[in-house]
């Protein structure tokens, strides 16, 4: 018992570190108001959307996976607005726990569960994929639940194991389009690394069950994830640029941070993941000295799902397969499994004698390296965001374009601040869509824009833009015919002269 209660404690340790700046920063996000405003849609009309026409400019078949958007709507509307910053990290209490099985699972002791949580817990990654409401914290969740019931059917392949790992498959299908891509990439290649089929067979079966207990509308979710690909194939050469000033130099940065650290990702091989999850290099360490005659095959299982997803994040971070997905978003989804290795391999080299005293303080060492990379992260990238926060300019600025008597039709400079904008806009509609089609269709507009900004307005049929002069300044802007008509801290308002 005293065990459970140590694991739940390191868990709420956990939430605390991640939910600590959004206590400061509440309205911090920007795929956050995408889903709030899905799930005040399932409220208002007690089913899933079809289209949302009145909030988007570019409106079609909403293809995003319900489960996010339907759990936040059995929550109170001005609960989930004040505190939608909880959600993610609260799903993470259950991926702590998670973890504490699987290290409980790879070591036979309590203690490697509880070193396993912590190495979880201060994986950088983790804390900030949670700073907001998104799909990748729950859809990292449900992929490691939906991983485990696979394994569980792999290594014990019985007809109740078989159901577990079907059913996890379709849970995950409904959850997050990207999860299932990884999912799948995962699981070919660690049947190809075990000569085991059983793997591809329960996801085809996950996959089948899926298509018939849904009535088919999990193609919608596929054809809008297969159009992002191609949306993305096409557009990669574009994906770090400024929407305005384009791809970044050596001489003119990208102005937003998280564009830079992706930048150099991108352009440094390996170095850059081992910053996303350094407790990785105890599953190299388990790959020669531990795998080769570990007896449990769970302790084998976690360490090729961890080395499987590197592998991956190496070869999708390469150029020509970038489209696929950036790597270190496959990293994302091996970080319980590597953090239940770590756990597992600290608990072997601290009862070993014959082991340098280095290796033995490396955890603490790599936990603080951790712990400050997290910190720095969190308030640059959240305490102190305006370009991605509801900031009172923003509310002003909001409540302006709600007391106009003519609705606005609005682009965003950042394209980031569009979702928060169409949640809380309610005299109008944003230049954005609400489906992969819809993605296509603006093309001129993101991820660069292509065309003179009077051609994109007379498109679009707009009547404002609402500028970040922390994104471009008002000179670099080409807008006769347009004036600034609101004007707060960093934010500018302009619209068609009458």
């Amino acid at each position: 018992m005293l065990d459970l209660l140590t694991a739940v404690g390191i868990s709420l340790a956990g939430f605390a570190l991640q939910v600590w700046p959004r206590l400061i920063n509440r309205s911090f996000g920007i795929d956050t108001w995408r889903f709030t405003l899905l799930a005040q849609a399932i409220r208002d009309t007690k089913r899933l959307p079809e289209s949302l026409p009145h909030k988007y400019i570019v409106p079609g078949s909403v293809d995003n996976p319900p489960l996010l958007p339907w759990l936040c709507s059995l929550l109170p509307k001005d609960w989930l607005d004040r505190n939608q910053g909880l959600i993610s990290p609260a799903f993470d209490v259950l991926g702590s726990l998670t973890v504490y099985a699987m290290g409980h699972a790879a070591s036979g002791q309590a203690a490697g569960g509880h070193f396993a949580q912590l190495a979880y817990l201060l994986t950088p990654v983790v804390p900030l994929e949670a700073s907001n409401l998104s799909l990748r914290t729950l859809g990292s969740l449900i992929f490691t639940w939906a991983m485990l019931s696979v394994q569980a059917y792999v290594i014990h392949p019985v007809w109740w194991t078989f159901l577990l790992g079907v059913a996890g498959v379709s849970l995950l299908a409904m959850t997050h389009r990207m999860a299932m891509q990884v999912f799948f990439f995962t699981l070919f290649w660690m049947a190809m690394a075990t000569g085991d089929v059983h793997h591809l067979l329960v996801f085809a079966a996950g996959l089948i069950v899926v298509l018939f207990a849904s009535r088919g509308l999990y193609l919608r979710y596929l054809r809008g994830h297969l159009l992002m690909i191609s949306f993305w194939m096409y557009n990669i050469h574009n994906r770090l640029a400024h929407q305005v000033r384009g791809n970044p130099t050596k001489e003119r940065k990208h102005t937003d941070f998280v564009r830079r650290i992706e930048h150099l990702i991108w352009t440094i091989p390996v170095a850059p993941f081992l910053a996303v999850n350094p407790w990785i290099l105890y599953t190299f360490c388990a790959l020669f000295s531990v795998l080769p005659g570990a007896p449990d095959p769970w302790m084998k299982s976690f360490v090729l799902w961890s080395a499987t997803l590197f592998g991956l994040g190496i070869f999708f971070n390469l150029p020509l397969t970038r489209f696929l997905g950036e790597g270190q978003r496959y990293l994302e989804f091996g970080t319980s499994a590597a953090a239940a290795v770590a756990g597992a391999m600290v608990l072997k080299f601290q009862g070993n004698p014959a082991v340098w005293k280095v290796v033995s303080y490396a955890p603490c060492l790599i936990g603080l390296g951790c712990l400050a990379i997290i910190l720095f992260f969190q308030v640059k990238l959240v305490v102190r965001n305006p370009d991605k926060s509801i900031t009172p300019a923003l509310r002003a600025l909001i409540d302006h374009l709600n007391s106009r008597p003519a609705p606005v039709r609005l682009a965003c400079l950042p394209h980031g601040l569009a979702d928060a904008v169409t949640y809380f806009l309610d005299n109008g509609q944003v230049l954005l869509s609400d489906n992969s089609v819809g993605v296509w269709e603006l093309g001129d507009w993101f991820p660069l824009i292509t065309k003179p900004l009077t051609e994109i307005a007379e498109k679009y049929r707009l009547n404002a833009f609402l500028v970040s002069t922390n994104f471009v300044t008002p000179e670099e802007l080409d807008l006769p015919g347009f004036e600034i008509t609101f004007r707060q801290d960093n934010l500018l308002l302009f619209e068609r002269k009458v």
